[in-house]
């Protein structure tokens, strides 16, 4: 049976407050969000999609960079959610499942950001195929997403090949957000973005972030070890 791919919704305010909380404590104590926003570079005065934009964070931010904002997520309740973390209405947030076409924004915008999205998608061919035709020819991708190779290194997935299985966040669950991501093979994500129109430029490895080591026993190799927790994919559509 698939998957429920709205399951987000469910938790939607407990994941709020747990991002609320991440902001408080600001972007420079993310592990991921200051290397996203310099592989993003300067985005003022362009016309930014925030795909998969969930409570509005990544979204945030860039509006205050300067960009006219646009958030679509499926999720109505974290779209709420977003529409009243924007007090003076400076971001655009719309509910939309970006696996869909979206005819309304046929390339409209200059820049896509993505923050930990694709591998929650269960279409994840059809969610790249929607933002090839969204963004305007040589417009850029930018998208944040756990490694593909984490959970094998890991040792929580024996076969990597496995693709298309859902698996629980564990991180997420522990705090009561009971939702799930797919485990797919870098291939398969680049293959798609490729045959959507999208030009690899860049890929970032980003290492575990220090503070994980303290987290669960089972959840790492031992201390000293390093892979690539996070990765960074920047795209180029083709004219």
């Amino acid at each position: 049976m698939e998957p429920k791919i709205d399951v987000y919704d469910d938790f939607a305010d407990e994941y709020a407050e747990l991002v609320a909380k991440r902001e408080e404590e600001g972007i420079e104590n993310e592990p991921l969000v200051p290397r996203l926003l310099e592989v993003i570079g300067n985005v003022s005065g362009l016309t930014v999609l925030d795909a998969g934009c969930g409570e509005g964070y990544l979204g945030r931010i860039l509006a205050r960079r300067g960009a006219n904002v646009t958030g679509i997520d499926i999720s109505p309740r974290l779209i709420r959610v977003a529409r009243s973390r924007d007090a003076e209405g400076r971001i655009d947030y719309r509910v939309a499942d970006l696996s869909q076409p979206l005819s309304d924004y046929k390339q409209h915008f200059d820049l896509i950001a993505s923050h930990f999205v694709l591998n929650d998608v269960y279409d994840y061919q059809g969610f790249l195929a929607t933002l090839s035709s969204v963004v305007k020819d040589e417009g850029r991708l930018v998208l944040s997403m756990n490694n593909p190779y984490s959970y094998v290194v890991r040792n929580h997935l024996k076969n990597y090949f496995d693709s298309g299985r859902a698996f629980s966040y564990r991180g997420l669950t522990l705090e009561g957000i009971k939702v799930h991501f797919y485990q797919r093979t870098l291939e398969e994500y680049l293959d798609a973005a490729l045959a959507a129109g999208f030009q690899l430029q860049r890929l970032v490895d980003v290492p575990t972030p220090e503070q994980f080591f303290h987290n669960m026993s089972d959840k790492l190799l031992p201390r000293g070890y390093q892979f690539p927790y996070f990765m960074i994919l920047s795209f180029a559509k083709r004219s």
